[in-house]
């Protein structure tokens, strides 16, 4: 990281998009200190999502099962998975960008399906280093 900057702490999102229904929807984001921490909000962020899923995915339309594997078991396999959670907080503190996704279908104020893009992620955030001052 040199050249660029220091690290000010890293940058944490959940954020839902839908090119099928020309949205994108912003659920939550938080500000963290280390490379740990933001990756286990988006551990918890993935459990509280998949927890929404499973309970309509039984629910969704044979669209749905066009899909190898529903949203709620991509993400819950990705917050069981600890060497890929090592590798993610290393990732991340070696200052690349980390993310888990998914994609599967919805119904959107109930029209047709749509194909939704599921994506939590991580960054880091730096701060610019000051020029040094004229002598």
């Amino acid at each position: 990281m040199t050249g660029h900057g220091h690290v000010d702490g890293y940058w944490a999102e959940a954020v839902v998009r839908s090119p099928d229904a020309g949205g994108e929807w912003y659920l939550s984001g938080t500000w963290t200190d280390t490379p740990e921490e933001a990756v286990a909000w988006l551990h918890r962020e993935a459990e509280k999502l998949a927890a929404v899923l499973e309970s309509v995915e039984g629910e969704q339309s044979r669209h749905a099962r066009s899909y190898a594997t529903p949203v709620a078991a991509v993400f819950r396999e990705w917050t069981r998975d600890a060497s890929f959670r090592a590798v993610q907080c290393a990732a991340l503190a070696a200052g690349r960008r980390v993310s888990a996704n998914a994609r599967g279908p919805d119904r959107i104020c109930g029209a047709d399906d749509v194909e939704v893009l599921y994506s939590l992620s991580a960054r880091p955030i730096l701060r610019p280093t000051p020029p040094p001052p004229w002598r």
